[in-house]
């Protein structure tokens, strides 16, 4: 970094431009390490989701010159929730145009106006997710970046050191996540498995604050030679690794085959990117009518196992009886070894399973999985 910390930073639309350029940029290389982190508890896309994204806010920046900060981050904000799927596109998206529109039409504001806009824009997260700080989420890097801000500015230090103290407080807030049990997002699925793993969104906050000093120097790049040593070994300590004698199956069972394939496309798609584990829909009778049909059920289980066992979620309490009385057969229509009904709402529950099955855990850990999801409150 070649930037003058006694020098006092201008924050105008250009400092902001460049703010949200050198994101880019660090999410582009760091990518690999946050979608290792989000794949060891969650659905293994966080990285490419943030990649995704910031390709998004440059070209709109691009396209439409903003005529102020604000605009030009409620404008990011806006790109962000519109091309970012799962759960990091509206909470960050939330967080740049809730600054955004704190800070108004002003050409250039203080550090301390904009310390006050992001201190908005983390409310307004903490309220979107229903999240507080412990739960292990990006709040728990956010919130300490912004105390570490607020102290600096009022101490007097210079913009970028005031900065680059909110960086150090952010990366410490990530780095705390990993003793958490996750409470909020497709973490809490895992409970106590949660424990020891590094929030990823957390992480992202992390970057989103070294591009804040990294934009007091038009020149900043990120290091290219750090960049190649993160996708070298991009997967943390402890995450899970693809079994090689492959995978749990999922069989999903509802009376409605439109409600069996809807839920199993969704629990798919949350996987993201990652290598997705065999998943079967078997809803419906053989003539597509309202019902179970056991030969359906019994052939999804067949095409679903790979030699890990297989969690089978049913809808209702018919659908638990036809698969427990497969599960008591002992002719050429007997369940593949291994075959467990879990005990969990059906969609919510089929989520948890899918995804921790596609991180290559074993069955106990898939079937607990989706039993924590009856605890996953709404409200």
């Amino acid at each position: 970094m070649t930037a003058n910390p006694d020098c006092e930073l201008v924050l105008d639309t250009a400092y902001f431009s460049r703010w949200l350029g050198a994101a880019h940029r660090l999410f582009e290389r760091e990518s690999a390490r946050l979608t290792a982190l989000d794949a060891a508890i969650g659905d293994g896309d966080h990285g490419a989701n943030m990649v995704r994204g910031f390709r998004a806010v440059t070209a709109g920046a691009e396209q439409t010159l903003a005529s102020c900060p604000g605009d030009l981050l409620t404008q990011a904000g806006t790109a962000l929730t519109n091309s970012v799927g799962g759960a990091s596109g509206p909470l960050f998206g939330m967080a740049l145009r809730r600054t955004g529109k704190r800070l108004g039409s002003e050409p250039a504001v203080s550090a301390v106006r904009f310390a006050d806009a992001l201190r908005s824009g983390a409310q307004a997260v903490g309220k979107l997710g229903g999240a507080v700080p412990g739960d292990a989420t990006l709040l728990d890097a956010l919130l300490p970046a912004l105390d570490a801000l607020d102290r600096e500015l009022a101490s007097g230090a210079p913009v970028f050191a005031a900065f680059d103290a909110a960086r150090a407080a952010a990366r410490e807030g990530a780095d705390a996540t990993e003793p958490m049990r996750a409470s909020k997002g497709r973490a809490s699925y895992l409970g106590e498995r949660s424990v020891g793993h590094q929030d990823a969104g957390a992480n992202s906050v992390v970057l989103l604050f070294e591009a804040l000093t990294m934009a007091a120097d038009p020149q900043g790049q990120p290091d290219p030679v750090a960049a190649a040593e993160q996708v070298e070994d991009a997967r943390p300590a402890g995450a899970p690794a693809g079994r090689s004698g492959g995978r749990v199956g999922v069989v999903l069972v509802s009376h409605s085959r439109d409600v069996a394939e809807a839920t199993a496309a969704l629990a798919k798609a949350m996987v993201g990117s990652g290598d997705l584990a065999p998943v079967r829909a078997a809803g419906g009778t053989d003539d597509a009518r309202i019902g179970t049909s056991a030969e359906l059920i019994h052939a999804a289980a067949l095409e679903a196992d790979q030699g890990q066992g297989v969690a089978v979620l049913c809808d209702m309490g018919s659908a638990v009886l036809t698969v427990r009385a497969l599960l008591g057969e002992t002719d050429g229509r007997s369940m593949p070894s291994g075959t467990r009904i879990v005990d969990a709402p059906f969609v919510e529950g089929a989520v948890g399973v899918v995804v921790t099955a596609s991180a290559g855990a074993d069955l106990d850990m898939v079937v607990a999985a989706g039993e924590d999801a009856r605890g996953y409150r709404k409200v």
